[in-house]
């Protein structure tokens, strides 16, 4: 049976480019998925528009603030993720399978989900050093269907490029580059690869 969320979905271009860039150097491969914060669900039920209309109501009130680089591991997979900051976001949130009590108010867009510890681990030293600061008013609460594989667009080409961010000085033009290449380092610790 099909599972139903609400996503507050990021629709700026230049923030999307730059995580599904991000998202591509970490897994290889180009993101599918659209850059987003599940904020409600699984419901077993159609989520009826008005109910999708007033969440958007209420958080259009106050920008997104994507700031701080957090982790997590669930069922062997490592999750490195970005948080996202809104006022009005806890009043809204409702997560059955991970409930606030025990698992904490947690709002974020993942950057990495697999079985690699050691791009976990990278992906996380690296994201922390940059310190990305990103606002955005930018954003819509939309429903998702988990067996609608057409929910967001195509993938996006990671070639696209994210120039108002670097231009406003909020990130540096080569941090892919800069990425994969800490991300590709030899794992062979420094005594090792030393020649006597």
């Amino acid at each position: 049976m099909a599972k139903r969320f609400l996503f507050l979905e990021i629709t700026n271009s230049e923030i999307i480019n730059l995580i599904t860039g991000v998202r591509a150097v970490a897994t290889g491969r180009t993101s599918v998925g659209g850059v987003h914060v599940t904020i409600r669900g699984p419901y077993n039920r159609e989520i009826p528009r008005k109910q999708i209309e007033q969440y958007d109501r209420q958080l259009k009130g106050h920008p997104l603030l994507l700031e701080g680089i957090g982790r997590f591991e669930v069922q062997g997979r490592h999750v490195v993720y970005m948080e996202v900051q809104h006022p009005g976001l806890r009043k809204i949130w409702w997560k059955p399978d991970f409930p606030v009590h025990e698992y904490g108010f947690n709002p974020h867009v993942t950057l990495y989900e697999g079985g690699n510890i050691d791009v976990a681990d990278r992906l996380e030293r690296f994201m922390k050093r940059e310190g990305l600061k990103l606002l955005t008013w930018d954003f819509r609460v939309t429903a998702y269907v988990s067996d609608h594989r057409d929910f967001f667009k195509s993938p996006r080409d990671t070639a696209e490029l994210f120039l108002e961010l670097v231009n406003r000085g909020l990130v540096r033009a080569d941090i892919l580059a800069r990425l994969n290449r800490a991300l590709t380092v030899s794992t062979v610790p420094e005594e090792a690869r030393r020649v006597v």
